[in-house]
């Protein structure tokens, strides 16, 4: 039971995340923690309270960790799950969260955060 809540959490972080195998083209590292910048500044905006600058509070160390995390996490359903994350995957819950989102206007944020390329939204 253990064992399918850690799966079922991989997955999940994993599909916000995660590397598809088949991607048009590759992401470098460096182009997944500027994505991820542009989401944290996205939830940054809209956090109450926030007084410090961005940079302080979510330094690029932070990002980076972030980055190297989920790719981690996708390595790890590949090799030890023998599941990795597929396009169809990725596609499949990009299309669930913009269907079920509870802040459209925030996800379209995001979007144009990321330049409205498909490729990033899916990855990241």
């Amino acid at each position: 039971m253990i064992r399918r809540r850690h799966l079922a959490s991989c997955l999940s972080l994993s599909l916000m995340f995660a590397t598809a195998p088949l991607a048009a083209r590759d992401l470098t590292f460096e182009e997944r923690v500027r994505a991820q910048e542009a989401i944290e500044r996205v939830a940054y905006r809209h956090q109450v309270g926030a007084a410090k600058p961005f940079e302080q509070v979510v330094p690029r160390e932070i990002l980076e960790a972030k980055v190297r995390r989920s790719l981690k996490l996708s390595a790890a359903l590949a090799s030890e799950w023998r599941a990795p994350v597929t396009e169809r995957m990725l596609d499949g819950e990009v299309r669930r969260l913009a269907e079920r989102t509870r802040m459209p206007e925030r996800l379209r944020e995001i979007y144009a955060a990321l330049g409205h390329d498909s490729l990033l939204i899916t990855e990241c």
